[in-house]
């Protein structure tokens, strides 16, 4: 694996992203940097993180995406990242859709995830990551969480980020079989659970999600999709 490490940059998707318009770059090209300056987010979020203290990379991906739709793809990448810190670092973690993953039902991971298609089919995917290691403080951030919180530990970045890629790398020999586990992993999944919208408060059962990646809420006997920009968790 190709794997680049700077000091500081502005976003490691965009600099990922410079690069491989520049040039040709291998499959699982990997950037992550000791501080990000403009960490993107979800919806045009901004991802904060301490200077040193956290993983924050991106991950190019150009293979095996040829019967993966965004959202497949979006769950193999939230499945691995669960099955990684249960598999590895011994924490249970949830999938809070459609891709931040919680521990503790607090925030400990972001994923972002650019794709770029060629004739209507994805033709790579730079995968941006922002996983809370070694930070203690979250000002203004009650419901974030990082791995030294819940271990009492600390961590080395870069064994982890090895770890990490290895455990990719290997589910996507077979992702159709890794984005299954979605459901499995999905937070409050199965259970009665507040959103907050537009026009309201909508209350409902969580039954998982459609092929477009919506999710299917039980509200009132009846089944309905929500689209990402149409709820707001409340938990």
């Amino acid at each position: 694996m190709n794997i680049v490490k700077l000091h500081a940059t502005t976003s490691t998707n965009d600099e990922l992203k410079s690069r491989f318009r520049e040039s040709e770059l291998p499959h699982l090209t990997t950037i992550y940097t000791m501080e990000q300056t403009r960490g993107k987010g979800q919806q045009g979020a901004t991802w904060v993180s301490e200077k040193g203290k956290n993983l924050t990379f991106s991950v190019l991906i150009k293979e095996n995406l040829q019967k993966l739709s965004p959202f497949k793809l979006n769950q193999v990448i939230s499945v691995t990242i669960v099955e990684w810190l249960k598999d590895e670092l011994q924490i249970q973690s949830k999938i809070k859709w459609p891709n931040d993953i919680l521990s503790v039902r607090h925030k400990l991971c972001g994923i972002l995830i650019e794709n770029v298609f060629a004739k209507d089919k994805m033709a790579y995917s730079i995968i941006g990551i922002g996983l809370n290691v070694n930070q203690e403080e979250f000002v203004d951030l009650p419901k974030a969480i990082s791995l030294k919180q819940i271990t009492n530990r600390e961590f080395d970045l870069e064994e982890l980020l090895i770890s990490f890629l290895e455990h990719l790398k290997k589910n996507l020999r077979n992702p159709l079989q890794i984005a299954q586990n979605y459901n499995k992993y999905l937070f409050n999944y199965q259970q009665f659970t507040s959103f907050n919208s537009s026009s309201g408060t909508i209350e409902g059962i969580v039954k998982g999600t459609d092929l477009d990646g919506k999710l299917i809420l039980e509200v009132q006997g009846e089944q309905k999709a929500f689209d990402l920009k149409e709820l707001q968790w409340v938990y």
